[in-house]
């Protein structure tokens, strides 16, 4: 009996690999109005995804896993020089007792700084859009679950971009720089590299012009509103930062 194509997008629907291919893709067409729902409008399916909300966790354990696969590279460091700090027995089990704490210590310290900037990001225009609709009555609220995807798949770009510096630390076999290490792996590898470079460099354009687009319709298809809130906002986290570094 064939299985029907709303039966396997159930299936799809509910996977992991269908939340991460989400978070590596959303950020080129996500839209905040998506996450609105509207009586006589259809979201998008990717809107009404099961797990939205727990995404940062997601990023969290690629970034734990990065963080735990540096943590038993420096080990490895330590115990192949000529003369370690410790008996490489000793080193192995202290990495044994502790490799497991210092993974759970970057996955809950990781989601939870995810979550933190998206509720940061949502309460910023929340409350811009909480004043400027004295004026513009029609704008929508924004809604929390964007800022909870978008900051999550950020998150999870940087966690794969970490992940491929480790996956380098561990072929480095030499004793010398490791920024000589990666410059001899360009060279080496130069068609690769501009071909990553030129993926890379793509998919930010694309996702920077699809961010702003998508607050551009969340102030009401005004650009100029858009930006002054963004400039406003950056603003505000200059000094912010100049307050910080005074104290």
């Amino acid at each position: 009996m064939l299985t029907s194509p709303r039966k396997i997008w159930r299936l799809l629907r509910a996977t992991k690999v269908t939340t991460y291919i989400l978070l590596m893709l959303g950020p080129m067409f996500i839209r905040p109005l998506a996450f609105i729902r509207h009586p006589h409008q259809s979201q998008p399916a990717y809107a009404k995804l099961p797990g939205l909300w727990g995404t940062p966790l997601a990023v969290a354990g690629v970034c734990a896993a990065a963080a735990q696969s540096i943590y038993q590279w420096m080990f490895w460091r330590e115990m192949d020089k000529p003369s370690p700090a410790k008996p490489p027995a000793d080193l192995l089990l202290q990495l044994h007792k502790t490799e497991g704490r210092y993974f759970w210590m970057v996955f809950a310290l990781t989601a939870l700084l995810v979550y933190a900037l998206a509720s940061l990001r949502w309460g910023y225009h929340y409350g811009a859009i909480h004043v400027i609709r004295k004026w513009r009555p029609e704008l929508s609220k924004p809604p929390l679950k964007y800022f909870v995807v978008t900051t999550a798949a950020w998150g999870l770009w940087l966690s794969l971009y970490i992940t491929g510096i480790v996956y380098g630390l561990w072929n480095w076999k030499t004793q010398g720089d490791v920024g000589e290490f990666f410059n001899t792996y360009v060279q080496t590898h130069q068609v690769g590299a501009l071909v990553a470079v030129l993926i890379i460099g793509s998919a930010m354009k694309l996702a920077g012009r699809n961010s702003e687009l998508g607050m551009k319709a969340l102030y009401g298809g005004s650009k100029w509103l858009s930006m002054l809130v963004d400039v406003i906002g950056i603003g505000v986290m200059v000094l912010l930062m100049l307050f910080v570094t005074r104290l």
